[in-house]
């Protein structure tokens, strides 16, 4: 049902080469700055819903809290949002989770994975069981492994390009895959190690 599923798998193996490749040479000087930030994103998403190969598309927002310590990969905390719609399917996803970051080229781009899970809704701009007619949606528990990166701009101001792969069991049989990407902006709030506000990175 789904032929775009093998991207998954080579995407997600990109974002681990580059992990890996760059804790062998990231450094923690970002430490001696601060002790963590603030971020907050939000952009353009383009969803395969795993229904049709007609593309959802909509908004994607969160935000996400980084602690800075002396060793090259940097945890976070994140919440976010996707809302898109579609002419089969609308799809809405309310994700949470952990995310493991790496800095790199002098602190200004920003590999990461993650890994989310949360409720996700679904509508049916159909009647999918005919014998239902009142059946137009449906909900699950959503689990979002995936990865992206940052790319400082300007100041605290980044740009995102974003995957998630998504596993959805909806009902007793029926299993979903949508693939979300997200382009997106993120404003970020650096603190110095005693807390306060960081104004110049």
């Amino acid at each position: 049902m789904f032929a775009y599923r093998p991207r998954l798998s080579l995407s997600l193996s990109f974002v681990a080469f580059i992990l890996s490749a760059s804790i062998a040479s990231a450094q923690a000087g970002s430490a001696a700055r601060k002790s963590m930030d603030i971020s907050i994103f939000a952009g353009y998403t383009n969803v395969v819903p795993d229904y049709s190969y007609q593309r959802d598309t909509g908004v994607a927002f969160g935000a996400n809290i980084t602690r800075y310590y002396h060793f090259p990969i940097k945890p976070s905390l994140e919440l976010r949002a996707n809302l898109a719609n579609g002419p089969i399917v609308n799809e809405t996803f309310y994700l949470f989770g952990v995310r493991g970051q790496v800095d790199m080229f002098h602190d200004r781009i920003h590999p990461y994975m993650d890994f989310l899970i949360g409720p996700g809704f679904i509508h049916y701009n159909f009647v999918p069981v005919p014998s239902n007619p009142s059946y137009r949606g449906d909900n699950g528990v959503v689990k979002s492994p995936g990865g992206g990166v940052d790319f400082d701009v300007y100041r605290h101001f980044q740009l995102k390009a974003d995957f998630q792969g998504t596993f959805w069991k909806i009902g007793k049989n029926d299993t979903l895959t949508p693939q979300i990407l997200t382009f997106g902006v993120v404003y970020r709030i650096p603190f110095h190690r005693n807390f306060s506000y960081v104004n110049n990175k």
